[in-house]
């Protein structure tokens, strides 16, 4: 019989299940299942691992292909966790195997998935209204810049530079789009110039801040922080970390919380608690506006092309006509 293709698969829970209790040294049985609220096409896979007393999260990553990823990219997110942990900052952490490492695989339909067994984050998910919340997020978002500028590791890791978050989306853009979207794409390619204009602007005139540029989440979004019934706050997944400027940072999580569309007490509660750590200069936080229109065309780039992946009905922040 011919075979045919695979571009994503889900790995059955109980096989997967096997894999960890022997890769792991679990001091009783352990259940696994997958996490379906967290299952959308755009993700990794997650996984909810229990032993009798403990909870943990198994995560396979996608094929690395999604966005050029090796080995040693998911070695870096994990090293930065690791240090991140060890500084203070409440992540989840990748928990080391019986070998000693940190990441193995499996050989899925479609090739290699790496995965890793992370702490369970307690709580619930923020809410972006809560301007106590806030503040308290805003902060630990300035120690992880902080305390991530001693942060070194010898395992490659993309950069978050202008030609990662706009020169290649929008290549990507113009392959994907030029034949029925070109008025929307050309709005999409006149934002991101000039976005891109103004940050270049502003590095000519200052380096932003002394450390503008490190290691950043990436991704800080409602979603992936937890807060106990004690105000206890817990950050994961960390999937997009790397190297960039933490004005980007910043945006990203202005996006993703969808504070700007709300009351301004609760965008200066977030910023008071940042600053309250590390203070922006003026050109650093002038950088905040133009990276939030870099990151929606990164969106929109990354996720318009990996139609395997994605599919039609994740086109960020524009829909795909279905015709």
């Amino acid at each position: 019989m011919e075979k045919i293709a695979v571009t994503r698969s889900i790995v059955d829970a109980r096989a997967f299940g096997e894999v960890l209790a022997r890769d792991y040294d679990f001091d009783s049985p352990i259940r696994c299942q997958l996490i379906s609220k967290m299952l959308r096409t755009q993700d990794n896979d997650h996984y909810l691992v229990k032993t009798d007393d403990q909870k943990y999260v198994a995560r396979i990553y996608q094929l690395g292909s999604h966005l050029q990823r090796t080995e040693s990219d998911y070695l870096f997110e994990l090293e930065l966790l690791a240090f991140l942990s060890d500084s203070g900052i409440p992540v989840s952490y990748a928990l080391p195997r019986s070998d000693g490492g940190f990441l193995g695989h499996v050989d899925a339909p479609e090739g290699k998935r790496y995965y890793a067994l992370f702490s369970f984050a307690e709580g619930k998910p923020m809410v972006a209204t809560d301007e106590e919340q806030l503040y308290t997020l805003g902060g630990f978002m300035a120690r992880i810049h902080l305390v991530s500028n001693d942060f070194a590791s010898g395992h490659h890791r993309h950069q978050m530079d202008l030609p990662f978050l706009v020169d290649r989306p929008i290549e990507r853009l113009k392959a994907y789009w030029a034949d029925k979207r070109e008025e929307k794409l050309d709005i999409l390619i006149t934002s991101a110039e000039d976005a891109r204009d103004q940050i270049l602007s502003l590095l000519r005139n200052e380096q932003l801040t002394e450390d503008g540029w490190g290691p950043i989440g990436g991704d800080f979004h409602p979603y992936n922080t937890r807060f106990t019934l004690g105000g206890e706050a817990g950050f994961f997944n960390f999937d997009l970390c790397g190297f960039g400027w933490r004005a980007y940072d910043l945006a990203v999580f202005l996006l993703n919380a969808k504070l700007m569309k709300q009351s301004n007490d609760l965008t200066e509660a977030f910023f008071a608690g940042y600053y309250s750590q590390r203070p922006l200069s003026r050109n650093e936080h002038a950088a905040i506006a133009p990276f939030m229109t870099i990151r929606r065309v990164w969106l929109s780039g990354t996720f318009s092309t990996v139609e395997g992946m994605a599919g039609y009905t994740f086109i960020a922040p524009a829909q795909l006509d279905l015709d």
